[in-house]
């Protein structure tokens, strides 16, 4: 082996980079000096305080002091070197300080990989050194998976007798190379297309079984077969009825699902006959209550035993064990850590009018280091919550003054966003990671990390979708929506997060659409059939088709539902047809039904009169009983329950500042949040009697830090107010500081953010997509005369992929008002079909209006949305909702 020696220490300004990815370092250029004069070629090397230093700097060093003063840390002790270590020993292990998460965090995992990409004979275990984490959190890392050469040799034949398509995924690629070689493992899979082992193993290829498991599993499902629309959940529900002893795993293999999703169904969550008759004495002896959920059985259950656990819990009420661990009664701590926590509390108490995240915030300031799940503790809220808040994303002194540096060197100018101030920092510093321009910025890393600044490939992956957007180009006037759409039709392939990335959208947003949602050739067969039996009628729509399927297939799952109507499963998931309970529920929620009936009332109304009658009945079995989402019935007041502590609190609250005569609530609580600064939107709402999401949007409620404010204030300052509405203002502002949010706008002028950000100076596009909307804006423009609706009509017509919000842009109007218009109102061939034969039945009357030929239609055809009746007729969605033929309970 080559001797390897110690070099001088570099400047601090070269430092080792933690926010990277290894697949940045792999493709980036540099020079990296592991021996005296001799260097380890790797590309040249990039300066700049986010440049890549030395490795003997960060990892090859012993204790030493860097220019500007740094020590190493003092809690060390020396670790001796392995005889595999390129760094030649002498690198220091962080103590373990008490109470400390031994886990890794994923900063230090990522960290781990660097060196190794630099080093590449560096150890899982000294990495391990060097990041504070444990071997064998590291030894499963891609980058740390390392295999002989006679092996990296029997992989690299694989790869070239089975190469990746330019469009092909890397499961997509997995998946060819096990149809070609049969024996091939899912870690060596795994190793030649560059991912995690588990995420190849949970693949439907890769689910092996032996001969003689798979003809038992076959038998099995001989003697089951699926049924008719039954989901995958029910058929593994039915095989293990009939096959008692059936494995989760079993099930999953045989009905092609995943075991998680199997194991965590009710039938699959067996006990002992000794613990089943256990449980079934304390459900005895604390049943439960007419109109009582599951969630407060469960916390009846633990108050009457307080040694049950959340599985046993959840066990007895028929509930998931996560959603009942995260209940307040089931979250405990020892009586020495209850005891730490009291003491806190005592010291920081609640002030009054404080909301639970504010405490929190003036907990951490009192006592530095309260973890967030402690803080959650003693102000019983949910840990993630907490977690999220600044106070508790902290930082070492080191990444603090990093961080700094970096908000030196560029700050943050006057007007512009935090979204764009992270874009101009990533500009500045290329290797800047999300998760750190979100700290210096102040916002949230999720928020970040969706920007387009922030959403990079490996060199690799970027030139295999570049020559797919390449050979499938971005038609003129065509949407993201649609272009993505066309690349899936010309790479089958494609992954929606591909797709995403080419596009310029959001990975969510593609994986939505239809020609994203893929099932297996035998699901569809199964699915076509079911459409066959149970086909859509001449004026019923998606919804009420759903519902259809529902009741001719019960076992049909929303998704199936979803997928054969062409919807999204959510919008199918919240249909009463589709939120079933069991048998014991049904017959609990109609006994509370047949206690209070409906009476003529409305759902919502008739959800109130329900709670007020029954005050333990849960949002969710409300709204299963009167047949509307969960979602509407949990935003009623009468839904909306604090603890006794809390509503005394609140009770106060509202004492020392009442509702004055004629105050409206939005008024009353404004007043309340100038009396007591600390309260919160959630809070005010419950004693105001209003949505929270109502109150949250109201200027005294919207809060910045002092920072921000002074910001904004310098901003006001620099173009104020000239008499103009709220609106004008903020054009003004916005023409003045171009890279002002609208955020920071509405906070100005003291509006609504959802009123700024629809105005046309506040919809800005990227210099690409600008120079397309010119292009189409200049093939066919204005005509003298010409209304902004009529141009997007006119746009439209000659551009029939340009999307309501492109046609917005150009003609400077608000996107809700392009779509509504009937130009922009698309259906398949296959609807439009459906809709033509609606309207030939039913045509307009000579002299109808188009509100007349609604209520017709709708008189005709019962089952006809308002969506399609708008679309026949020519009217807009909201018109027509709003008529008493499409009014409905």
């Amino acid at each position: 082996m080559t001797e390897l020696t110690r070099v001088p220490v570099v400047p601090a300004e070269t430092a080792f980079n933690l926010t990277r990815t290894t697949d940045e370092y792999n493709n980036a250029d540099r020079t990296i000096h592991l021996v005296e004069g001799q260097p380890l070629e790797t590309g040249p090397q990039r300066g700049g305080l986010h440049g890549l230093g030395n490795l003997e700097a960060s990892a090859v060093a012993g204790p030493t002091e860097v220019p500007g003063g740094r020590e190493e840390h003092p809690a060390m002790s020396e670790v001796p070197a392995e005889p595999s270590d390129p760094t030649g020993g002498g690198r220091k292990r962080r103590t373990t300080e008490k109470d400390a998460d031994p886990r890794p965090s994923r900063r230090q995992t990522l960290y781990a990989q660097r060196p190794q990409a630099l080093a590449p004979d560096l150890s899982a275990a000294n990495a391990g050194i060097i990041v504070g984490a444990s071997t064998g959190d590291l030894v499963n890392r891609a980058a740390f998976r390392t295999v002989s050469a006679q092996d990296q040799a029997r992989l690299d034949e694989i790869a070239r007798q089975t190469p990746r398509q330019s469009r092909q995924s890397k499961g997509a690629w997995a998946d060819a190379l096990k149809a070609a070689h049969p024996d091939l493992s899912a870690a060596d899979a795994a190793v030649i297309v560059g991912v995690v082992k588990r995420v190849i193993a949970r693949r439907a290829a890769y689910r092996t079984v032996s001969a003689q498991d798979r003809a038992r599993l076959d038998e099995i499902k001989a003697a089951t077969p699926q049924l008719p629309g039954q989901s995958k959940g029910a058929w593994a529900d039915a095989l293990k009825a009939a096959h008692p002893d059936l494995s989760a795993a079993d099930a999953a293999i045989t009905v092609g699902s995943f075991k998680d999703d199997i194991a965590r169904r009710t039938a699959f969550r067996t006990v002992s006959a000794q613990d089943q008759a256990r449980l079934d004495e304390i459900a005895r002896q604390t049943p439960q209550l007419p109109g009582q959920s599951k969630g407060a059985w469960a916390d009846a259950l633990k108050a009457a035993h307080p040694d049950l656990s959340a599985a046993d819990a959840a066990i007895i009420v028929g509930a998931v064990k996560q959603d009942i661990a995260k209940r307040a009664a089931f979250q405990t701590v020892s009586a020495q850590d209850q005891a730490r926590l009291d003491e806190m509390a005592a010291v920081t108490p609640r002030l009054p009018g404080q909301s639970k995240g504010a405490w929190a915030d003036a907990l951490k300031a009192a006592h530095p280091d309260l973890s967030a799940a402690d803080a959650a503790i003693i102000v019983n809220a949910v840990k993630q919550d907490i977690a999220k808040r600044t106070a508790f994303q902290t930082v070492s002194a080191q990444d603090h003054a990093r961080l700094d540096e970096i908000a030196r060197q560029t700050p943050q100018l006057p007007g512009q966003s935090k979204g764009a101030w992270a874009d101009a920092l990533k500009a500045a510093h290329r290797d800047l990671s999300a998760a750190d321009a979100a700290a210096i910025v102040g916002a949230v890393k999720r928020v970040i990390a969706r920007r387009a600044a922030f959403q990079t490939v490996s060199a690799q992956d970027q030139a295999r979708l570049d020559e797919i957007a390449r050979q499938t180009p971005r038609l003129p006037g065509q949407s993201k929506g649609a272009w993505a759409d066309a690349l899936k039709a010309a790479h089958p392939d494609l992954s929606a997060a591909d797709a995403a990335i080419i596009v310029g959208s959001v990975k969510h947003n593609i994986a939505k659409r239809a020609a994203f949602r893929t099932v297996s050739a035998q699901d569809q067969a199964r699915l076509d059939e079911i459409a066959r039996q149970t086909p859509q009628l001449p004026g019923q729509s998606k919804g009420a088709w759903a519902d259809a399927l529902k009741a001719a297939h019960p076992d049909l799952s929303a998704a199936d539902a979803a997928t054969i109507v062409g919807a999204l499963k959510d919008d199918i998931a919240v249909r009463a047809a589709f939120r079933t309970v069991s048998a014991q529920d049904q017959a609990r929620l109609d006994e509370i039904a047949a206690v209070t009936p409906r009476q003529g009332r409305s759902n919502a109304a008739w959800a109130d009169a329900l709670k007020a009658a029954h005050p333990d009945l849960s949002a969710a079995d409300a709204a299963t009983i009167v047949g509307a989402a969960k979602d509407e019935i949990a935003r009623r007041a009468a839904f909306r329950t604090v603890s006794a502590q809390d509503q005394a609190r609140l009770d106060e609250l509202a004492r020392q500042t009442p509702q004055l005569p004629g105050q409206s609530k939005a008024a009353w609580a404004d007043a309340l949040k100038a009396a007591h600064p600390d309260l919160s939107a959630a809070d005010a709402a419950v004693i105001v009697g209003a949505i929270k999401q109502d109150i949250a949007k109201r200027a005294a409620f919207r809060t910045v830090s002092a920072q921000d404010q002074a910001r904004l204030d310098e901003i006001a300052a620099a173009t104020p107010r000239q008499g103009g509405s709220n609106a004008a203002w903020a054009d003004a502002l916005k023409a003045a500081h171009p890279d002002l949010s609208a955020a920071d706008a509405a906070t100005i002028v003291g509006t609504f953010r959802d009123d700024i950000v629809r105005r046309a100076a506040f919809r800005t596009v990227s210099a690409q997509d600008q120079a397309r909307l010119d292009e189409i804006k200049a093939a066919t423009p204005q005509l003298p005369g010409q209304s902004k609706g009529a141009w997007a009509d006119a746009l439209k017509a000659a551009h029939p992929d340009l999307s309501a919000a492109d046609a917005a842009i150009v003609v400077g109007a608000v996107r809700r008002d392009i779509a509504v218009r009937t130009a922009f109102q698309t259906v398949s061939a296959q609807d439009q079909a459906r809709l033509d034969e609606i309207a030939r039945q039913t045509p307009q009357l000579p002299g109808q209006s188009k509100g007349a030929w609604a209520d017709a239609l709708k008189a005709a055809h019962p089952d006809l949305s308002a969506a399609d009746a708008a679309i026949i007729v020519g009217a807009s969605k909201k018109r027509i909702a709003r008529r008493a033929a499409f009014k409905v309970i």
